[in-house]
Order: C-alpha cells, then sequence, then structure tokens
C-alpha cells in the first residue's frame, strides 16, 4: 500500500507544471506574483509571469541577469553584464501621415510659369499598427473596481487610449478587441487565430497589450508632472525570431529611454513565444499592475504611442533587386523555352537512366534493344489495355 501511495504521489509531483517546468506558453500565477532577487538580495524584478531557470531580464540600467533558481515564487538571478543599449532606429525627417481625413500639406514650389497649376503631393503611404489582446479580462482596480471583468477589461481603453494618439500622429490603426477568454493556458493559442489574421492586413508593427501583476511600487512613476504607470516588454525564448525580436525590444527600450526615461522598467526574456514565432516585429506590452488606476495606464499608452516614429521608420526605397522578367499575360512561358528546356532535361537524364540500366542488366547492347522492343510489343500494350487483333 505504502509503493502504491508513492508511485501516486511521484506522479502528482510530475505532472505539476511547478515541478516538470511545463508550464504552458505565456502561463501566469492565478493570484499573487513572482519576486526575482539579485546576488545581493535586492528585488530586481515582480511579475505575474511564471518565472523559470533561464529565463532573462534587462533592467532599467541595460544590466542583464539571468534567472537561476526558482522556489516557489521566489526566484534568485544572476548578473551576466552590461546589455549595450540598442539604437532608436532613423527616421527621415519628415512629418508623418496626416490623420485620415486630415488636410494634405501642399508640396514645397518653385516660382510657376503664368497658369501653371501644381497640384498638392500625395500624402506619403500610412503604416499599419495592429492592436490585439491575449487577455481581455485584465482591468485596473482603482479604476475599475476589480482586477479583472471577464470580456471587457479595463485594458480595452488602455488600447483604446494608444490607438487614438498613434492615429492622431499619422499611423493607420487596427485594434482588433476579440474576445479570447477564458484568461487561461490556452488564451495565447486563441488569441493565435487572431494574431494571424491582423497579419494578411500586413502591418507594420503589432502590440499585444496586457497588464502585470506587481505591488504598486514596481510600475508607478510620474512622467511630466502627471502620474503614470511604466511598461514592461515581454520576448519569448522559444522562438525563431528570438533575435529580431529581442533588436526590437532594445530599440523601443531605447527610444523610451531617450524621451521618457523610466517609462519601460525592463525587458523580460521569458520561457515561450507569446506568438512572435509568426512574426518579428510584434512585442508583448505590459502596461502597469492591478494597482495602477487606468488613467495612469492610459496616459502611459499615449506616451508609448508618442516614442513610436522613434523605432519605427518608414521603410526606405531600395535599390531595385535584378529579377527574372515576369510571363506575360495568360501565363505563357517567356521567349527562349526555359520551361521546355528543364522538362528535356529532365526527359534525357531519364532515358539515359533507362538505357544504362537495361545494358547493365542484359549484358550488351543487342540483348538491350531486343528486350527494350519486347517491353513495347507486349508489356506496354498489356498495361494499356488487351492487344487488338489485325
Amino acid at each position: 500500500m505504502d509503493r502504491v501511495a508513492l508511485i501516486l504521489a511521484l506522479c502528482l509531483c510530475l505532472a505539476s507544471p511547478v515541478a516538470s517546468g511545463a508550464w504552458p506558453d505565456g502561463h501566469e500565477l492565478t493570484e499573487g506574483y513572482m519576486t526575482v532577487l539579485d546576488e545581493q538580495g535586492l528585488i530586481l524584478l515582480e511579475t505575474g509571469l511564471v518565472v523559470r531557470p533561464g529565463d532573462m531580464f534587462i533592467n532599467e540600467a541595460n544590466r542583464l541577469y539571468e534567472i537561476t533558481v526558482v522556489d516557489g515564487t521566489l526566484a534568485r538571478a544572476r548578473f551576466i553584464g552590461e546589455e549595450p543599449p540598442a539604437a532608436a532606429a532613423s527616421v527621415p525627417v519628415q512629418a508623418p501621415a496626416p490623420p485620415p481625413g486630415g488636410p494634405v500639406p501642399a508640396a514645397p514650389t518653385e516660382p510657376a510659369a503664368p497658369d501653371t497649376i501644381h497640384a498638392p503631393a500625395p500624402a506619403p503611404p500610412q503604416q499599419l499598427i495592429a492592436l490585439y489582446y491575449t487577455h481581455n479580462d485584465e482591468s485596473y482596480i482603482p479604476t475599475d473596481g476589480k482586477a479583472t471583468i471577464p470580456g471587457n477589461g479595463g485594458i480595452y481603453n488602455v488600447g483604446g487610449a494608444l490607438a487614438q494618439r498613434l492615429i492622431e500622429l499619422g499611423y493607420a490603426v487596427e485594434n482588433d478587441q476579440t474576445r479570447h477568454d477564458p484568461h487561461d493556458a490556452n488564451a495565447y493559442q486563441r488569441s493565435r487565430r487572431t494574431f494571424k489574421r491582423l497579419l494578411e492586413q500586413g502591418p507594420a508593427a503589432s502590440f499585444d497589450i496586457h497588464r502585470d501583476s506587481a505591488p504598486l511600487s514596481a510600475y508607478q512613476i510620474t512622467i511630466n508632472g502627471q502620474p503614470a504607470a511604466k511598461m514592461l516588454l515581454v520576448v519569448g525564448r522559444q522562438n525563431q525570431n528570438r533575435t529580431a525580436t529581442m533588436d526590437y525590444a532594445k530599440q523601443i527600450k531605447a527610444a523610451a529611454d531617450a524621451k521618457y526615461k523610466g517609462l519601460v522598467r525592463g525587458i523580460f526574456i521569458a520561457h515561450g513565444n507569446y506568438n512572435q514565432d509568426l512574426s518579428p516585429r510584434t512585442m508583448l506590452v505590459e502596461i502597469g499592475t492591478e494597482y495602477n488606476s487606468r488613467e495612469a495606464a492610459e496616459r502611459t499608452a499615449a506616451l508609448f504611442a508618442d516614442i513610436v516614429p522613434a523605432f519605427l521608420a518608414p521603410a526606405a526605397p531600395g535599390p531595385a533587386a535584378a529579377t527574372a522578367p515576369a510571363p506575360p499575360a495568360g501565363g505563357n512561358p517567356p521567349a527562349g523555352g526555359g520551361y521546355l528546356r528543364d522538362i528535356f532535361n529532365i526527359v534525357g537524364v531519364l532515358a539515359a537512366g533507362i538505357a544504362g540500366f537495361l545494358f547493365i542488366s542484359t549484358g550488351s547492347w543487342r540483348e538491350a534493344k531486343r528486350k527494350l522492343a519486347r517491353f513495347r510489343r507486349f508489356e506496354f500494350v498489356n498495361f494499356l489495355g488487351k492487344k487488338r487483333k489485325d
């Protein structure tokens, strides 16, 4: 009986996500938060995201740490080294495109000849930014009254503030409010379908908007004399785009540090992919904690929009790539018989292989010819059907 009990206990232990390390992507604590201490025992990070050994964190001072030990909700990290900040993306000196319906600025003109009319310059194409919400219930207690409101969390208002400011700056915005409830380990699989649909529109950037779980002190900040909420950028480790996503996160942080120092509290490189394997230009953004007011989080969203032009430079036209001429209408191959030449080459190789096989199997070309003639008169005809008599 003791042996059976021991086996059952072992099975339960192995099935436990904490024991086996099998937390699904993006899994968060159902309550409370995790605390990460540095080698001196000082608090390095507090977050509602599950922390695992091997995860990394770049703090506000761009110091890189690696999580070494996790014991329940307490983790320890060792200092790796200084992480050089990325330079913000260079942006051509130009005004962003006007918002839809806004006036189009006139092009600078030279002295015109009599009766010459100069049409206004066309507005540069708008870059599309996509927003979506994996956890639709996340809310802010001081304003919303509770930490979660299934299907209609305060996080929608925060994303709306971000969308509104981006539109004012001249960006096109797709603010997708598809619900992915419940707030469980499968929420990222449900939001993955939404994100794939958004990617079909070709956004220049996309953001999965969240709020974290942590004490107020971890996210509280005042910017320009107004209360705001800090942000945390999250990069997935299980992601073939990890290097590009990390560079992207560092560009975002560098842009924020240059304009609003302290707005981004750090970059958490966590277990999982957070759908970032689908695109290197997407970022999971945690805005505040449940103890921030929603107004503070909305103010942060607007500040974040202000730094977007610093890391999302419009694509500069590059030299035209050398490409093969397109086939004419109707799909016919171009002159020169490229397709036919390939077919003839394949047929030639196949014929040579058959001839070689016949020679090896018969021992002489004469016997090979006789075997081929017999195949044509009997086997090939029988394969197609009974031979008709003359």
